[in-house]
Parts: structure tokens; C-alpha cells; sequence
């Protein structure tokens, strides 16, 4: 059987919206590419950068690992955004030669779950893991009615006139002769409307009235993600405290309404406190992490097949005459 609709919102759609909002308001590039991981040392002033993990450094980007604010001024010699040095905003002694410490210039924020997937080579990450949906409401639900002329020659069907509605990709198609479970597989020449269209099942069929209607079932929603904070120092429940105080906050709500898309159906509702989870990773250490539960409201809609009556002849009952006391 072919799924009719996929649903709207997604959790992918959630995901992607959340994942925005994260490196909005987390350390990162200016440019939102994805941040660049190094080996490094900084002495004085200066920042020397002995190997490039990943990615490309950015001016003016942060670097964490070293002294809470410091960010890179400008390169001094190397090659550009590689191996080289360059000039920090504070002055401090971090690492030392020919090795150095790893640092970043941003957080990486990623989907949780994938299987067999390594931690990211960025010590500063953040991990976003679906855990529940809980409705809110009872469902919404809409109707359109779709009604057309045409005929079905083995898998295609030609629309010859369209008296009400519009034809979807995913629509079941009713008919007097149209074999059960025949859908939409496919626009061709049509869009919609008059034209032609690739269906599921194969027959033949001479000019007669069609219909292709469909519900829309609505339900109000929240899904709780939960967000765990990753890094090689204590900066991971800075960045956990940063995430519970924009999420309960007027900048939170405004900034998902400014996503475009689908992404601005996705709605803040509040972030609980964060709390320590120590982390033990493959090598058997223990790492920082910090974690909360965001909590989100969406509208997620499906559509299904529904007929409809060109009309309605009713037959009238006598109450007192069929059922007496």
C-alpha cells in the first residue's frame, strides 16, 4: 500500500528548527559554516595552529578550549584559515609545542541515535535526542472535496475537466469502475488539474466522474528533546544554562516564528534545568555533559482518502409510529 501523505510537521522538520536555534545562540562561526577543529597553542597573544583537523578557521570566530572569550583576531602568517598563526583577542599561555591541545572555533550539534556513529572529532558538541510526543488536543480536522471528469489507460489517467478541487500526489481515486486502491502516484502533464497523471494500479476505463477527495486530521502536539551538552572542560553546563534561559525566554519564541518554512510551525514551551550526566565514552573516561528537556508544541497534520455524496435523498421515519412506547 502507498502512504497517501507524509505528515507535517516531521520530527526531522523539529529537529532541523531546534538545530537551528542551537547554533544561533551557541559559539560558532559568523559564516554558519561548520566550526574547524585544530591542534594549537597560544602563547601571549598569539595562536599557533600545528594541525587542521577539520574544517576552516574564521576570523573573528571564538576558540574554545582557551580563556572564556577569546576569539581570533586576524592571521598572522599560514596558510589561509589552515595551519599558521594567528592573533587572539587575550593574552594567556595554553599548550605547548610541537603538539598543543585540540580546540574549535564553534559547537557541532547533531542528531542522536545514528547507529554505529563515532563521537564528532570537535570535543564541544551537542546531542539532540527525540524521547516523546504528547497530544495536546483533541483532533482538527478538514475536508476537501475533489470531483473530475477523465479516463484510465493502463497506468495513466487523463483529466478532461475538474469540477471542484484539486488533484494531490498520494490521492486514492473513486470511481464507478476504478479498481480499489487505485492512487496518485505521479504528476505528468497535470498539475492539480487538467492533464495527466501516473496511478498505482493498471485498467482501462472509458470517460466517467472521478473523485480523488481527501481529509486533513490536525493534532496539537508537544515533543520533549532532550539536548545533552558535551566538552573536554566545565563550558558544557555554560552552554546547557545558555539553552534553558533563551528557551523560556520572548527571543526563543520570536526566533522560531522568523524560521521560514515549515520550520516557523515549530513553537518553544519551556526548557527544564539542567542537570550533570556524566558521559563514559568508549575508552572507558568519564567527559563532561550537561543535559535538559526541551519542550515543543507542533501541528502535525496528516491527510487520508475521504468520499464525499454528490447528494443526499433522505427518507423521512415516523419516531412515534416505528418505535411506540
Amino acid at each position: 500500500m502507498i502512504i497517501p501523505f507524509p505528515i507535517s510537521l516531521s520530527q526531522s522538520t523539529v529537529q532541523a528548527a531546534l538545530s537551528a536555534f542551537l547554533y544561533e545562540i551557541l559559539p560558532g562561526p559568523f559564516s554558519g559554516d561548520p566550526p574547524a577543529v585544530f591542534s594549537g597553542w597560544i602563547t601571549g597573544d598569539v595562536l599557533t595552529v600545528s594541525n587542521i583537523i577539520e574544517g576552516t578557521i574564521e576570523l573573528y570566530s571564538p576558540v574554545l578550549g582557551a580563556a572564556s572569550g577569546t576569539t581570533i583576531q586576524s592571521q598572522i602568517s599560514g596558510t589561509a584559515g589552515g595551519v599558521g598563526t594567528y592573533s587572539v583577542s587575550f593574552s594567556q599561555t595554553l599548550g605547548s609545542a610541537p603538539t598543543g591541545v585540540t580546540l574549535a572555533t564553534g559547537v557541532d550539534v547533531i542528531a542522536g541515535q545514528p547507529n554505529r556513529a563515532a563521537e564528532p572529532a570537535n570535543p564541544w558538541f551537542v546531542v539532540m535526542t527525540p524521547i516523546r510526543f504528547v497530544r495536546l488536543a483533541t483532533n482538527v480536522d478538514n475536508f476537501q472535496d475533489v470531483k473530475f471528469t477523465g479516463s484510465i489507460s493502463a497506468n495513466l489517467l487523463t483529466v478532461a475537466e475538474v469540477q471542484t478541487g484539486e488533484i494531490l500526489v498520494g490521492a486514492s481515486i473513486f470511481g464507478e469502475n476504478v479498481a480499489i486502491g487505485t492512487q496518485v502516484i505521479d504528476l505528468q502533464s497535470g498539475s492539480g488539474g487538467i492533464g495527466t497523471y501516473l496511478i498505482s494500479n493498471s485498467q482501462t476505463i472509458i470517460n466517467e466522474t472521478m473523485n480523488a477527495g481527501w481529509k486533513t486530521l490536525t493534532q496539537d502536539a508537544g515533543i520533549t528533546v532532550q539536548i545533552d551538552c558535551h566538552s573536554s572542560d566545565t563550558t558544557s553546563g555554560d552552554f546547557s544554562q545558555t539553552i534553558s534561559t533563551a528557551l523560556r525566554d520572548e527571543f526563543g519564541v520570536d526566533f522560531f516564528a522568523g524560521l521560514s518554512g515549515s520550520l516557523n510551525g515549530v513553537v518553544p514551551l519551556y526548557a527544564d534545568d539542567p542537570a550533570q550526566r556524566p558521559f563514559v565514552n568508549a575508552e572507558s573516561q568519564y567527559e563532561w555533559r550537561w543535559g535538559l528537556d526541551c519542550h515543543l508544541e507542533v501541528h502535525q497534520t496528516i491527510q487520508v482518502p475521504q468520499t464525499f455524496a454528490d447528494s443526499v435523498d433522505p427518507t423521512f421515519v415516523s419516531v412515534e409510529a416505528a418505535y411506540p412506547i
